[in-house]
């Protein structure tokens, strides 16, 4: 009895070991390789959050300083001392600057164009034109209007073009608009304005893009983003 048991242990695993064996191996390959890929799966949702915020606060400095880069240029020999190149609404804006988004290495002036578009789902979006400016004159194409009132003069402008060169650079926004700030007058307050009727040959003191974003978990939301202007009188051509 005593060599038998002896010998059964000499001649190895008997094949029930063997597949609990096998069976244990399996189950902790399996886990393994669950928590690898729950693992690289969270790894890759931060790195995609960690991108989007990037993207958010990259967009946030482009916008800021094209604000603050913006110059007063006369649209034409009609305007000339009269208006400057600014087209200041709720919805839309226009402007000279600059910077430019895809040329932030080169020098001159830019056409810049921004527009706050809705979109099928209820949702708002920014877009951006932008475009080097060649002939002054061709400036005076894009006014198709103006209208004197108490506060100054309002110029109209030809509606925004959406392109396939329209830079889309923030969406899923509940609610967004523009607004301009004109310093008190003699018969004036100062403030922020949704509407820039032009006094002159001077642009806003200060414009802010205001943002409500939908809240989304985990992502970082658009803030209101207020600029300065530095050269805002002087139109020249």
């Amino acid at each position: 009895m005593g060599f038998n048991r002896r010998q059964r242990r000499e001649q190895g695993f008997t094949l029930m070991e063997l597949l609990v064996s096998m069976t244990i191996i399996s189950l902790l390959a399996v886990s393994i390789l669950f928590g690898w890929r729950v693992a690289a799966s969270a790894w890759g949702r931060a790195n995609q959050l960690v991108d989007a915020q990037r993207r958010v606060a990259a967009i946030h400095q482009v916008l800021a300083t094209q604000m603050a880069g913006m110059t007063p240029v006369s649209p034409g020999p009609a305007q000339r001392n009269a208006a400057v190149f600014f087209q200041g609404e709720p919805q839309t804006a226009r402007f000279l600057s600059r910077y430019s988004l895809a040329g932030r290495a080169r020098s001159g002036l830019y056409r810049i164009e921004y527009q706050i578009s809705e979109r099928a789902d209820g949702t708002q979006q920014l877009l951006l034109n932008e475009f080097p400016m060649g002939n002054p004159n061709d400036l005076a194409e894009l006014v198709t209007g103006a209208e004197q009132g108490p506060q100054g003069v309002l110029l109209r402008f030809a509606p925004f073009e959406r392109t396939p060169r329209t830079h889309v650079l923030l969406e899923d926004l509940a609610a967004a608009r523009f607004e301009y700030y004109r310093p008190a007058g003699p018969s004036s307050l100062g403030g922020w304005v949704s509407e820039w009727r032009q006094q002159g040959t001077e642009l806003p003191r200060a414009m802010a893009i205001r943002f409500n974003a939908r809240p989304v978990p985990n992502r970082l939301q658009p803030a209101t983003i207020v600029a300065n202007v530095e050269h805002y009188s002087g139109a020249r051509r």
